[in-house]
């Protein structure tokens, strides 16, 4: 049988119970039975309540803890596009207003300590552009909500990342209507999942993995990454090829030649380093100086040679001088 009371509330009780409230699909009768239910469990055992209490208060409980060290893991990584529409559901949240209110109910009574505002928008429905700004006090959780409503936006729509600021408690993120899903896409890896490929190529080859992890760390990185090709002309001891530019146009996915300057000397930065070429590669504006690490002319002049060949095969012409320590390439002045 059930028995009707009316009971007077402060509007502050009104806003601690929106939580539960929502959580019943707004039947405020279900929120204060279960609430009643809670308070005889605390009523036959007072010593569990209070531990249970002491610890929802603190961020040291276990489950907390926990998050945090999970979100921490995910950092760089993107979430699933099926776990993505389980917490933000496309068929329920369709305007910006909505999205914006559904992530303030998500965060808010969670330890999040996040605010989520978007503005700058000039159509809830489809916008053309809109800038989100995320405030709290935690720049992993930061990046993982942050991660979170741009993978919605850019899916759904159709939205993509043109700049990303963090600091240390905020973070904004401004984004324009991209038809291409690819760019789209593309974005949003460069900006949340830079981490993607990475893992996803460690849990396809553990044991390869592993492995080279292991050489470079034993020998302090003193490695040299060759191209297979490049490595079979040296074997049939052929003078060493004046080219290397297999690794930089897999990258780019186009041709040396097609790859602006700018573009191609920041990469044979990155490439020739990390492959063990060169020691370090500093570059201003566009001329290059190349720490080589090599005392031998022979080896000097050799990636001397690979490096302007380089430069030529995209239609740069540098002229160099070296030492025994340095390499400076500059461009040639017409």
């Amino acid at each position: 049988m059930s028995i009707r009371k009316n009971i007077s509330l402060e509007t502050g009780h009104i806003k601690k119970l929106e939580p539960l409230v929502l959580k019943h699909n707004g039947n405020f009768s279900a929120a204060m039975r279960e609430i009643i239910d809670l308070i005889d469990t605390m009523i036959k055992d007072p010593d569990a309540a209070t531990r249970f209490i002491d610890g929802l208060k603190t961020d040291n409980n276990l489950t907390e803890t926990v998050l945090y060290w999970l979100i921490r893991q995910a950092r760089g990584r993107l979430i699933d596009q099926e776990i993505l529409n389980s917490i933000l559901d496309p068929s329920k949240i369709l305007l910006l207003s909505d999205l914006e209110k559904y992530l303030d109910e998500m965060v808010s009574g969670t330890g999040w300590q996040t605010k989520i505002r978007m503005y700058d928008y000039d159509d809830e429905l489809n916008p053309s552009q809109l800038k989100v700004t995320l405030i709290g006090n935690n720049i992993y959780k930061m990046d993982f909500l942050g991660g979170v409503v741009s993978s919605f936006l850019v899916t759904q729509k159709k939205q993509e990342i043109v700049s990303l600021k963090r600091m240390s408690n905020a973070m904004t993120i401004s984004l324009k209507r991209q038809g291409n899903a690819n760019l789209a896409r593309q974005s949003l890896v460069e900006h949340f999942g830079q981490m993607d490929d990475i893992y996803n190529e460690i849990s396809k080859k553990e044991e390869f993995w592993r492995c080279i992890v292991n050489l470079y760390k034993q020998t302090n990185y003193n490695m040299v990454t060759i191209p297979k090709n490049y490595y079979n002309e040296l074997l049939m001891g052929k003078e060493a090829p004046s080219y290397l530019t297999t690794s930089i146009e897999a990258i780019h996915k186009v041709p040396i030649r097609d790859i602006p300057l700018v573009t191609l000397i920041s990469t044979m930065k990155s490439v020739y380093e990390y492959m063990g070429i060169v020691e370090r590669i500093d570059v201003d504006e566009n001329t290059l100086k190349i720490y080589h690490g090599y005392t031998d002319a022979r080896a000097i002049n050799a990636i001397e040679k690979i490096l302007i060949n380089v430069l030529s095969a995209n239609g740069a012409k540098y002229k160099s001088s070296c030492s025994e320590n340095l390499i400076v390439m500059s461009p040639v002045i017409l």
